[in-house]
């Protein structure tokens, strides 16, 4: 009989219980982490508050140098309203009606001084011999304007069996830079005309313009009157020439 031996199981260990490591307590941790959480987000605060309030600066600069240039704008600009329009419109009827008042008065002297040539020239009838070939100045008459004058000169005759012929030459003496000067009509008129021809049978009017030079006083006008077995001279002084206030 065989006799079988088996080893006995070997025993299972036993666990040997861990020991867990305690970390030390650091009590100061957690203040700190909390301070610098604090300081982190107070500094975010202050650079977003810090760029928002530049931000807010930029736009109200931006916004009152627009303002004040809008302002400007308008300042230079006319701004018509009811009133300006109204004050225009005014103005230019006023402007108007004394345009047309200046025109009837010129055309009133201009009526008056022809009435006065007509008067003088029967007045000469009556007085100056009928067989008479003489050419008479009835008028002679100097009106101002802006840049010239105009003078009007009215020429009669009593004797009018055929057409007379002659010349009318304006001069004028005065002075200039102190000094006394002699001017023809070449040197006084636009054309440079030296004299006027004219014809005449019983009436004939005649009319141009003087233009003075520059820093000349003129203190006499002389006409010179030429026909046909004729030669006269008349003369002016300035002032009597001048319109009378």
């Amino acid at each position: 009989m065989q006799i079988f031996y088996h080893h006995p199981a070997p025993s299972k260990k036993k666990r040997v219980p861990t020991v867990m490591a305690v970390k030390q307590y650091r009590p100061w941790l957690c203040p700190v982490l909390l301070f610098i959480t604090i300081v982190t987000v107070i500094v975010c605060g202050l650079y977003l508050w810090n760029s928002s309030v530049q931000s807010f600066r930029q736009e109200r600069q931006d916004f009152i140098e627009q303002y004040l240039q809008d302002l400007q704008d308008l300042q230079d600009t006319p701004v018509p309203n009811l009133e300006t329009q109204e004050l225009q419109a005014k103005l230019e009827t006023v402007v108007s009606t004394a345009e047309e008042l200046a025109q009837s008065l010129s055309n009133l002297q201009d009526k008056h001084f022809d009435i006065i040539e007509e008067l003088n020239f029967y007045r000469n009838l009556t007085t100056v011999s009928k067989t008479s070939k003489k050419i008479v100045m009835s008028s002679f008459a100097l009106h101002k304007n802006a840049e010239y004058y105009l003078y009007k000169l009215i020429l009669t005759r009593q004797n009018a069996r055929i057409i007379a012929a002659g010349t009318v030459q304006i001069n004028l003496i005065g002075k200039s830079n102190g000094k006394s000067k002699f001017l023809n009509m070449a040197t006084i008129t636009k054309n440079s005309i030296s004299a006027i021809d004219y014809k005449i049978n019983y009436f004939q009017r005649i009319t141009g313009k003087i233009r003075l030079p520059k820093k000349f006083i003129p203190e006499q006008l002389i006409i010179h009157l030429t026909a046909k077995n004729q030669a006269e001279e008349i003369s002016f002084k300035w002032e009597e020439l001048q319109p009378k206030e």
